[in-house]
């Protein structure tokens, strides 16, 4: 079953209550502004739902914005990391063209190392992204389990 929180033109959320999986998908390209607003919203129903494992559709959008990199990896991810408990886990899901552009700037996140409180990929189809999501979660339960 899946929980729809979507609230902007440019920002369609849903929370998988089965899987357990924030959904975020960008709609449009979209200003710092929106793009801060977007993130804020997303947190937010991560927290109501409880969700450490997203997957955030990007194809859509544009590279973002210098302002919008520097804030996500010096304030934004370190809060979704304390407000949520560990590990968060993000997947970001874009096009091939827009991955070769976030090369390009040199502002792709690399993928997370085991063990990191805050893990984030990246994948170019929907498929990998989801395969990622599920390792996290399958590797979490093997943890606990023990």
């Amino acid at each position: 079953m899946y929980l729809d929180f979507t609230s902007s033109d440019f920002l369609a959320i849903s929370y998988s209550c089965d899987t357990q999986l924030l959904v975020g998908r960008w709609l449009r390209p979209v200003s710092p502004t929106e793009a801060q607003r977007g993130y804020n919203e997303l947190l937010t129903v991560a927290q109501q739902q409880q969700a450490r494992y997203w997957l955030l559709d990007i194809r859509r959008r544009n590279c973002s914005a210098p302002e919008t990199l520097y804030w996500l990896s010096n304030t934004y991810y370190n809060t979704v990391a304390a407000e949520l408990g560990l590990p968060v886990c993000i997947v970001y899901f874009m096009s091939p063209s827009l991955c070769k552009d976030f090369e390009v700037n040199g502002t792709l996140p690399e993928p997370a190392a085991a063990g990191k409180p805050l893990r984030i990929n990246h994948c170019t189809t929907e498929t990998e992204a989801m395969e990622w999501l599920q390792r996290e979660q399958q590797q979490e339960h093997l943890l606990l389990s023990h």
